[in-house]
């Protein structure tokens, strides 16, 4: 299903070549292709004002000077990100990143040899956190791996924007839910992350860790929920559990570093570090492995 609301960035939208397209300044339209980042022109004020009125339309969400900041799913499975004056100083922000037409798979991300030491970590049902800066392909990656998922394990995904790509049947996806006007009705990744262990999960997928939701899945992995996925904003593989550790400690300081330290190591198995080259190539870096015994991969 296409986006066809957004008339004046349409043409970029329906393009194959690009990855994903911005509005920067309230006006000027850049694009991510593959090639690169390219500057394609502007948009009036009025065109621009059009495009979030059809974002707030398409996703079923708004924005507005009490909520300057839209964060929501288009029909097509893109996902916009609006950001409106003062929060963006010199005009309003909008980012769409296009839901990728096909999945990749785990070979567009690395070579033979890793691809299979993917592969090892998912038949052996290890815990495994994707770690990356933004936009370097981690929800791509883990849907990517879900290939090698048995066709009879039941699925749990949990997302603020459902992204991942699973193809077996028996997948459950829940999405996060903001807020109304009257500030009622939040539904949080960390009440989603508490549900999805009472639904009976053989693998669980968290979209991103990056809040109070911390605790319940570093607890569950580490008692006994194998098998499960999830990705963390890393500058590296190996700052990959100093940051979950901060993470829970932010969010339940009664946790001293040494315990947060622990728990992190206790329930993760691997850490797959991604990438972005100066080619645009999303790309494995490294497979950091958290344990050492015959369960697990060397």
């Amino acid at each position: 299903m296409e986006v066809t609301s957004l008339h004046a960035l349409q043409q970029y939208l329906t393009s194959p070549d690009v990855v994903e397209v911005m509005v920067v300044n309230g006006s000027d339209v850049w694009t991510e292709r593959k090639s690169g980042v390219v500057h394609e022109g502007s948009v009036t004020a009025s065109e621009l004002a059009y495009i979030v009125e059809g974002i707030c339309r398409l996703s079923g969400r708004r924005v507005d000077a009490l909520s300057p900041i839209l964060d929501a799913q288009l029909p097509d499975g893109s996902r916009a990100c609006v950001v409106l004056p003062p929060v963006a100083l010199r005009g309003i922000s909008i980012n769409i990143r296009k839901f990728p037409v096909r999945t990749l798979p785990v070979a567009a991300f690395a070579s033979e040899a890793v691809c299979d030491q993917v592969r090892q970590l998912v038949i052996k049902h290890a815990n495994v956190v994707v770690s990356g800066a933004t936009s370097t392909g981690k929800t791509s990656l883990i849907s990517a791996a879900t290939e090698w998922f048995h066709p009879h394990e039941r699925v749990v995904c949990v997302e603020d924007t459902a992204e991942i790509r699973c193809r077996y049947p028996h997948v459950v996806h829940l999405q996060t839910r903001p807020a109304n006007q009257e500030g009622k009705g939040l539904i949080s990744i960390h009440s989603l992350v508490s549900t999805s262990l009472r639904m009976r999960p053989d693998r669980l997928i968290v979209g991103e860790v990056r809040g109070s939701e911390v605790v319940d899945m570093l607890l569950a992995l580490s008692s006994g929920h194998t098998g499960s996925w999830t990705t963390v904003h890393a500058a590296s593989a190996h700052h990959t559990v100093p940051r979950l550790a901060s993470l829970l400690m932010r969010h339940h300081p009664q946790w001293n570093l040494s315990a947060a330290n622990e728990l992190v190591v206790s329930a993760i198995d691997a850490v797959i570090h991604l990438e972005r080259l100066p080619s645009g190539q999303r790309m494995i870096t490294n497979i950091l492995m958290l344990k050492n015994n015959s369960h697990h991969i060397q």
